[in-house]
């Protein structure tokens, strides 16, 4: 008659990766892995999700662009995290040179939204003019009337 080998036994063993580990060890039981940091990549999307509403929003007409304004100091403050967090794990060159230059776009944006939105007089006159502009001549005389500031500094 054939003999089945006994079946493998549910106690102590001598091998490394069968041995329970102690609770100060600070090493992961086998089988379970370290969960990531919760939100890990929740950051870089809300960056990037951010900086696409940014860049909507910032050529829409005068009221509107102060959403622009809003979502470009959101991205640019979730873009600096970002990198910060990319720099201390020492993720790699790309990701680094990515959250890099979406802070500079955000940063870009931020700045000129500001400014346009500071010159809202002048702003305002010129996507008037150039809404009701219907010829090439008259979309020139906009912008003219645009370099020259339209007599927002006086003289």
């Amino acid at each position: 008659m054939n003999q089945r080998p006994a079946p493998p036994s549910h106690g102590p063993s001598d091998r490394p990766s069968d041995r329970p580990h102690s609770a100060g060890s600070g090493r992961p039981s086998p089988g379970r892995e370290p969960a990531p940091e919760e939100g890990a990549r929740a950051l870089p999307l809300w960056f990037l999700s951010s900086l696409v509403a940014a860049v909507a929003t910032s050529s829409l007409d005068l009221p509107f662009k102060v959403l622009g304004l809003g979502f470009s100091i959101l991205a640019l403050g979730l873009g600096i995290a970002t990198l910060v967090r990319a720099v201390r794990r020492r993720l790699g060159g790309l990701a680094r040179a990515s959250a890099a230059m979406g802070v500079g776009l955000a940063g870009f944006l931020a700045l000129s939204t500001a400014v346009l939105i500071a010159l809202w007089p002048v702003t305002a006159d010129y996507e008037d003019c150039i809404d009701t502009a219907l010829t090439l001549e008259a979309e020139r005389a906009c912008q003219d009337r645009l370099l020259t500031l339209d007599g927002f500094l006086s003289d």
